[in-house]
């Protein structure tokens, strides 16, 4: 497929990651001048597109959040476009590279306060915050810029509230406690499930259970202020977890 246009606009150039609904490319967008990531997928996968399709509704021009700015299908494929992050993201970093620091974890979380602070206030709960989903713009030797990305299971607030009973949205190990109650989805959630991601860049041999374990007893590095922000943002308290995010913008 490199070298191919699809819909007369993007041209692949090399494949970059391979998943279960599609493939992601470095790709040429040729109706902009400029390369960019394009996800291409079969339309045959209904869940994705219906994704994709929910994806679409969320716009964010901030430096630390990623959506989508373009899209377009010919026959059965469909092509999602969006701005090139050329350091992958934190699940493949943390294969890659082991334990990250406790300053540079603070760094991280400051990034990601700002971008979830600004999805927040814009009435929008992302609900899968995870290492994944998260991207890396490469900077060299300098201090890493990340993005939370994939907003495909994200609501608004304005949304009609209704549960399915025994649903739970989200990625298992980074669910707030609280949403296996039956709670609807809100902010201090995303929190939640930040203060996991956080945990496992410093301890990124934890899984599962041990995970868990771990998110509940602390002890997660030995620079107090990060740990109590950390404290802060696992608490079964969701105010608590506001308090921790106020508390760690100076970090």
């Amino acid at each position: 497929m490199a070298g191919e246009i699809i819909a007369g606009r993007f041209e692949l150039i090399e494949q970059i990651a391979r998943g279960g609904s599609g493939t992601v490319w470095l790709a040429r967008d040729l109706q902009r001048g400029q390369q960019c990531a394009a996800k291409v997928m079969r339309q045959s996968y209904s869940g994705e597109i219906l994704r994709f399709v929910r994806e679409q509704g969320v716009k964010f021009d901030h430096p630390h959040l990623l959506t989508p700015y373009g899209w377009a299908a010919v026959d059965d494929r469909v092509v999602i476009a969006t701005e090139l992050m050329r350091g992958g993201n934190l699940h493949t970093a943390m294969q890659d590279y082991g334990a990250f620091s406790a300053p540079l974890v603070a760094e991280i979380l400051v990034q990601l306060l700002d971008g979830l602070s600004h999805v927040h206030e814009s009435g929008w709960v992302h609900r899968d915050v995870k290492p994944a989903n998260v991207l890396l713009e490469s900077t060299g030797d300098g201090v890493p810029v990340v993005r939370l990305a994939d907003f495909g299971i994200a609501t608004h607030r304005d949304e009609p509230r209704l549960t399915e009973h025994g649903v739970v949205v989200g990625t298992a190990g980074f669910i707030a406690p609280e949403l296996t109650g039956g709670h609807q989805p809100e902010p201090f959630q995303d929190l939640y499930a930040l203060g996991v991601l956080a945990v496992q860049l410093l301890h990124p041999q934890l899984r599962g259970d041990a995970l868990a374990e771990r998110c509940r007893t602390g002890g997660f590095c030995t620079e107090e202020e990060l740990e109590a922000v950390l404290d802060g943002l696992l608490s079964r308290d969701p105010r608590q977890r506001s308090a921790a995010a106020a508390r760690a913008a100076p970090m």
